[in-house]
């Protein structure tokens, strides 16, 4: 917990809180998350709580609860130079248990933040979120046909419309969408032959069921 917040719950002065963090720290039953400014961050003995750094701290808080974004959103979220170790920090909130990857459109790895990262006390609730990447088809019917043809590996129009219920003509019309989209492309030459998801359609509709979940 932060000095600053046991000032508050206490209704103390901070000089107050500093002289008993001090105190207690002698007696050996506190530990400084750093030892040069053990007002910032102070845990019981013992606590294997993952302490992070300043800029792991804005990483963490940047992250998105809802949807997911690219590193590079995230730094510019907290307005780190493009020289900085955002990845590394990822890997260590990662392994931490604090963030979850995930793959993202054209394969890029998208991340957000998990329940324990919402959990620690560094994880900053007024921070400036990193805003998730737009994804050029949406809605939950382009959801709907994606997940179909990925249940199935391959459908043809018609299976399509019968498996969602849906009007020949109205899923023809969004097949074609999707094709343009370069979401689904055709098996074979046939005039009827199945589609399939493209990469790129597998990676967007990871996507958006990523997003409907959360």
């Amino acid at each position: 917990m932060r000095g600053s917040v046991i000032a508050e719950k206490l209704g103390v002065t901070r000089q107050r809180v500093r002289q008993l963090i001090v105190s207690l720290h002698a007696q050996g039953r506190i530990a400084f998350g750093d030892p040069d400014n053990p007002f910032w961050i102070v845990m019981r003995v013992g606590d294997k709580s993952l302490v992070l750094s300043y800029d792991e701290e804005r990483v963490l808080s940047a992250l998105p609860r809802e949807r997911a974004a690219d590193a590079a959103r995230i730094r510019a979220a907290v307005r780190l130079p493009a020289s900085s170790k955002v990845e590394q920090i990822l890997g260590r909130l990662i392994g931490g248990g604090l963030a979850e990857e995930f793959e993202g459109l054209r394969g890029v790895p998208v991340f957000r933040v998990t329940a324990a990262g919402l959990e620690h006390p560094q994880f900053a609730q007024s921070a400036r979120r990193a805003s998730g990447s737009r994804l050029p088809v949406h809605s939950d019917r382009v959801r709907s046909v994606l997940s179909a043809i990925s249940d199935s590996g391959l459908l043809r129009i018609k299976e399509v419309a019968i498996s969602l219920n849906s009007p020949h003509q109205s899923i023809n019309a969004l097949m074609q969408y999707l094709k343009r989209k370069r979401r689904v492309a055709k098996v074979g030459q046939e005039f009827d032959a199945p589609y399939s998801l493209t990469e790129t359609g597998r990676a967007t509709l990871a996507e958006m069921t990523l997003r409907h979940a959360a």
